[in-house]
This record gives C-alpha cells, sequence and structure tokens, in this order.
C-alpha cells in the first residue's frame, strides 16, 4: 500500500486520515456495493445485487475512479455518513474505527492478505451482478 504508515489506524481517528489511508481501511467485502430496498415500514433491507459496475472476478469496482460518472448513485463513504449509516455491517473497518474498536482478524490490513476475507460468511460467489433482467426486490437478504 502506498503511503500509508503500519498500523496508522491504531493511532489516527478518521477524520485525521489521509486519503490513501481511508481507502486502505476498505476490506473490499463488496457490502458497500450491494443495492437496498426501502420496505413499507422504512427500514432498508440488503440485497444480494451487486452494482453493475462491480468486477466479480476480481472483488471490486471495475472503475474506481470513475464509479460516480458510471454510476451517479454510487455512494461515497464519508465521515459523517459512516456516523448514519446504520446499514454498513459491524465488520465494516470504517465503522469499527469510528467506535473505537479494533479491526477484525481478517481484514487485510491485519492478516496481510485479502483471501482472508473468504471466510466470513457473505462473499462476492453469492453476489448477482444488477442487470434490466432482475427484479431487485426479489433478492433480498438477511
Amino acid at each position: 500500500m502506498k503511503n500509508v504508515a503500519k498500523d496508522f489506524w491504531k493511532t489516527k481517528k478518521l477524520e485525521e486520515m489521509t486519503s490513501d489511508e481511508w481507502e486502505a481501511l476498505c476490506d473490499n467485502c463488496g457490502l458497500c456495493c450491494l443495492h437496498r430496498v426501502i420496505l413499507d415500514d422504512d427500514s432498508i433491507a440488503m440485497t444480494c445485487v451487486v452494482c453493475k459496475n462491480y468486477d466479480l472476478k476480481n472483488k471490486r469496482c471495475a472503475d474506481y475512479k470513475n464509479r460516480f460518472e458510471i454510476v451517479p448513485e454510487c455512494i461515497k463513504l464519508t465521515l459523517d455518513k459512516v456516523a448514519i449509516y446504520d446499514w454498513l455491517p459491524s465488520t465494516c473497518a470504517y465503522r469499527l474505527i469510528y467506535q473505537n474498536l479494533p479491526l477484525l482478524s481478517w481484514h487485510p490490513l491485519i492478516s496481510g492478505t485479502i483471501e482472508s476475507m473468504l471466510n466470513i460468511g457473505l462473499n462476492e460467489r453469492d453476489f448477482i451482478l444488477e442487470s434490466d433482467d432482475i427484479e431487485i426486490e426479489d433478492h433480498i437478504i438477511d
């Protein structure tokens, strides 16, 4: 990783991190890329339908730099959004650091490998790529 100090997340708050450090916190779980639907009771439900710009093979955004032009509704995770997005998974590094909790042992910054992500449950092989042929509401997950 470029321009990040070893264990930077242990000594810095989210608001103190550089852009490179902020980006390095992402564990590439893909959960931010999943579509959500608002239910009748105004709660938010996650689906297994992933953004059309997600690369299932490489397990990341196909064009991260240009994602907002390609997918205007793409959400940019910022400090203020970490504080209010209660749909972020409890395992999310941004959420953990915001709550002054340690990163989990499988996080790539701890384990040293992205492959450690394969053992945490939902993963990319469970994702369905967004298309005009599917009804997103039919793919709600727990």
